[in-house]
């Protein structure tokens, strides 16, 4: 059975909606995709502020400016994750690698870049644990 963060709701299920997904690896689809329109949408938005950039020259954009797309697997199950990542490698044309404690697959243009990351359950557990000390624990 397959176990999913419970914090964690996309737009499609705020509204009650399920968003069809496209890899699960014992289903073959991804667990958290955006749906078609969802995903149009979004691309557009980014192509609307690229459009907006170049029509207002007067705005400053720092030399340092990047621009990053990250996919996040949906998933408890570690193995699940990790296989979401090596299906978008494959797709991708890349090999995924561990980038400290995350695992990940990325295709970068210039100052933009598409990433696919699963952050282990262990290390989603210790961020959850120091979260509780936020805002408890302060300076004499």
């Amino acid at each position: 059975m397959r176990r999913t963060d419970p914090d964690h709701q996309t737009e499609n299920e705020q509204r009650g909606e399920q968003a069809p997904a496209v890899f699960v690896p014992e289903r073959g689809c991804f667990t958290d995709a955006a749906s078609p329109d969802l995903r149009a949408r979004i691309i557009a938005d980014m192509r609307a502020l690229a459009t907006f950039l170049e029509e207002h020259p007067e705005l400053p954009v720092s030399p340092h400016t990047n621009v990053e797309v990250s996919y996040f697997p949906r998933t408890n199950i570690d193995d699940d994750s990790f296989a979401e990542v090596a299906e978008a490698a494959s797709r991708l044309g890349r090999i995924p690698a561990w980038e400290g404690e995350h695992y990940v697959v990325e295709h970068q243009r210039g100052a933009g870049r598409y990433r696919v990351v699963a952050i282990p359950e262990a290390v989603r557990s210790r961020y959850r644990a120091w979260l509780t000390y936020t805002g408890h624990v302060r300076q004499d």
